[in-house]
């Protein structure tokens, strides 16, 4: 007796399954009936109303009308946002690189030869330029 229980259960539950998926996703609230007659020994089915939860909207729901997904709009400003803060980070990195190799080369010139002196102050120039353009640019 048993065996059939478990079988029994296991159509039922097959069915109410089957039946679940092909609810409309609609977004309303619908109802299964189920009428099963008779006992079955120890186990008493009667008539029993299940209420399902209307399915929740996905985040990958599409529009209506036409096939333009709001989910891809969402995904690609994410992207953006990313890009765009990996490239302030980036730039700042390099403005702060430029910056203390223009305090480096400003700070040794005294410490070289006369012939060094000057290379020393155009790579200073040249550093500390291309810094102030990175902010300015930015």
């Amino acid at each position: 007796m048993p065996s059939e229980d478990g079988d029994l259960v296991s159509k039922l539950s097959a069915r109410l399954s089957e039946e679940i998926q092909n609810l409309p996703m609609d977004g309303k609230d619908h109802q299964l009936t189920i009428k099963i007659k008779g006992n079955r020994g120890q186990i008493n089915l009667g008539h029993h109303t299940l209420k399902h939860p209307p399915p929740q909207p996905s985040e990958r729901q599409q529009c209506l009308h036409c096939d333009h997904n709001p989910h891809d709009d969402i995904a690609a400003h994410k992207n953006a946002l990313t890009r765009q803060h990996n490239n302030h980070r980036f730039i700042l990195k390099t403005c702060v690189a430029c910056i203390g190799i223009a305090a480096l080369s400003y700070s040794i010139k005294d410490h070289l030869p006369e012939a060094l002196k000057t290379y020393a102050l155009i790579a200073t120039g040249v550093f500390a330029g291309l810094a102030f353009m990175l902010v300015a640019s930015h």
